[in-house]
């Protein structure tokens, strides 16, 4: 990303690229990008300092009665528009701050995952916090949804998905047969081509790309880098993909599970601890060649999961995925190697400053400022109050889950398995995110209420299995 030290750099920026735009980018509470644009000739000193003003409740933020707030740019975190150059826009994420008192908003995302880091530090338990995550989705061709009187359906096409309505088979794909297939049978390569073009573009590393398990189901995974880059790197990444989708006339989706009987498409968060410049996590001789601290982190991640998981898995279709089968986690346990597991050991990390593990059950319908600001918050939790995963009996658990008795499995804890339940969880155990005031009781709190009233509206609708199970009794 570009960086900028004053206002007349980014003027000499503008008029040397012949920008046409300023725009602003702040995300909701949800996640999605939210942006005002201004005039490139409109960018003046005063705009820095004083911010931009806007109604925070409509971002899903503060009451309606207290929601001012102004935004100021990041001069840090810039770019220029990937997607359509010929635009010619520039764009800045922003912090939020009080309009009445000036400071930072105590429920600005990147704020929090800023006072996570300070928290860390705060208890000299390291310094920086390396992430690297998996992004899947699936690339569709045509998605439709009805809700009315008379009919209740989604309906989607994929040029990949076997036995078409017209029985044209051209180079598709058998389901749950897709992973690293290339072309033909990969119709989507040169658009995933595209979105990791448009990411380096504005800085975000990518280490490589490949088709997944499902029918149109995509992988990018990125390089490791720090979570407070991290996170404004995952909410750009969808947002440049979505944007990239539909200039080809696709749609993409980050649903856990929008094709039945596919893979699933999870977000799996790898991350390690540094203090000194040194990775925190590796032990030559502790278990897995982790040592007490990552134990003790992973302990804490493992302890409060099942509250976690309102967090790292926020939408009713979370829980569809969570399922056992088709490598997605539903048991609480850390283990090497094993992708049955929640937290995997990755066994082919040789490289000592790069020890880590894999937290595998999220998704990316995570707002991933509150999701990974959740998890560092757990993992401080294990630290501080040493909570040791092997006693808790969190593992290590090496065989394979989905092969396990109904009696051997009831031994071993579960994450929620409705988000009703993990909502239940994160109101009655949240005092580790809000340690030092990191999540705000009160955003919590509009958190639980906002998921509540998707699981109300979502109630009021019949599903279509319902009336082909019960319709004739």
């Amino acid at each position: 990303m570009l960086s900028f030290k004053n206002s007349d750099e980014v003027k000499r920026f503008i008029k040397d690229n012949e920008l046409n735009f300023v725009s602003f980018y702040v995300p909701d509470i949800e996640g999605r990008l939210r942006n005002v644009t201004i005039p490139a000739n409109n960018f003046t000193e005063k705009l820095l300092q004083n911010g931009i003003g806007f109604d925070a409740s409509n971002f899903g933020f503060a009451n309606v009665e207290s929601s001012d707030m102004i935004f100021k740019p990041d001069m840090n975190s810039a770019f220029t528009d990937p997607v359509d150059p010929e635009s010619k826009i520039l764009y800045f994420f922003c912090d939020v701050f009080d309009a009445h008192t000036g400071e930072s908003f105590s429920q600005d995302l990147r704020h929090i995952i800023q006072k996570a880091l300070n928290t860390l530090k705060e208890e000299g338990i390291a310094d920086e916090v390396q992430v690297l995550i998996e992004l899947e989705f699936n690339i569709i061709d045509e998605l439709f949804s009805i809700m009315s009187t008379r009919e209740v359906s989604y309906r989607l096409e994929s040029s990949e998905m076997a036995s078409p309505p017209s029985g044209e088979e051209i180079y598709r794909l058998a389901p749950n047969r897709g992973y690293h297939r290339s072309e033909p049978n990969d119709h989507f390569f040169k658009i995933r081509n595209e979105i990791v073009l448009a990411l380096q573009e504005v800085g975000i590393g990518v280490k490589y790309h490949h088709h997944e398990v499902g029918t149109s189901q995509a992988e990018i995974e990125f390089k490791f880098g720090p979570v407070e880059k991290a996170t404004d790197a995952t909410v750009l990444a969808k947002n440049i993909s979505h944007r990239i989708a539909k200039k080809h006339g696709k749609v993409i989706s980050f649903l856990p599970k929008i094709i039945p009987g596919e893979a699933g498409n999870g977000m799996h968060i790898h991350m390690f601890l540094k203090k000194d410049g040194k990775n925190i996590f590796n032990d030559p001789n502790g278990l897995y060649k982790l040592s007490k601290t990552a134990l003790y982190f992973i302990g804490g991640i493992l302890n409060h999961s099942a509250s976690l998981s309102a967090l790292s898995n926020p939408t009713s279709n979370s829980y569809r995925r969570l399922i056992a089968g088709l490598e997605a986690p539903s048991k609480a346990v850390f283990a090497e190697g094993n992708r049955s597991a929640a937290i995997r050991i990755p066994a082919y990390v040789k490289d000592p400053e790069e020890r880590r593990f894999e937290f595998r059950p999220t998704d990316a319908t995570c707002n991933p400022y509150l999701a990974f600001a959740a998890l560092i918050m757990a993992g401080i939790d294990g630290v501080r109050n040493k909570i040791d995963p092997i006693e808790k009996g969190f593992g290590p658990l090496e065989s394979n889950l989905y092969k396990l008795s109904a009696e051997e499995l009831k031994k071993i804890p579960s994450f929620p398995d409705t988000l009703e339940f993990a909502l239940h969880n994160l109101r009655i155990d949240n005092e580790y995110l809000t340690y030092g005031n990191v999540l705000p009781t009160d955003l919590l709190m509009k958190w639980i209420r906002i998921k509540r009233k998707d699981l109300d509206e979502m109630r009021r609708i019949p599903h279509p299995w319902e009336i082909a199970r019960y319709y004739d009794l």
